[in-house]
């Protein structure tokens, strides 16, 4: 893999990673201790901005075929219904993640660093 896709992807995996974040926290809290470790160790790994593609396919049950399920597809709480009328992205851009908040309402944060997300 060449490294402008490799970047693509770790992109794109940690904004699915910042957006469903409640929803795999609440969904692995079931889950096994090894699990539960995974996701601790992915939100370590995320917060410092290392690579964390690999990891979360892991957790996600990628496998022998490539195939894995997707964030933000079949998680409890991830799922459309978004206010629409402004939008705030990754405080440090690390990521693609946009969130749409409640108009002149507080600016979200980021789930993993807790620090104001930017209005874009």
């Amino acid at each position: 893999m060449d490294d402008e896709r490799g970047r693509l992807i770790e992109r794109r995996t940690l904004a699915g990673l910042c957006d469903d974040l409640p929803a795999l926290r609440a969904y692995f809290a079931a889950g096994t201790e090894q699990q539960r470790l995974l996701l601790a160790s992915i939100e370590t790994e995320a917060r410092a901005r290392r690579p964390v593609a690999g990891l979360v396919a892991r957790l996600l049950g990628a496998g022998a075929t490539g195939t894995s399920r997707n964030l933000g597809t079949g998680l409890p709480g991830a799922g459309p219904g978004r206010a629409d009328e402004e939008s705030f992205g990754c405080p440090d851009q690390a990521c693609d993640r946009v969130v749409a908040a409640v108009p002149a309402g507080p600016a979200p944060r980021c789930l993993l660093t807790g620090v104001p997300m930017s209005r874009r």
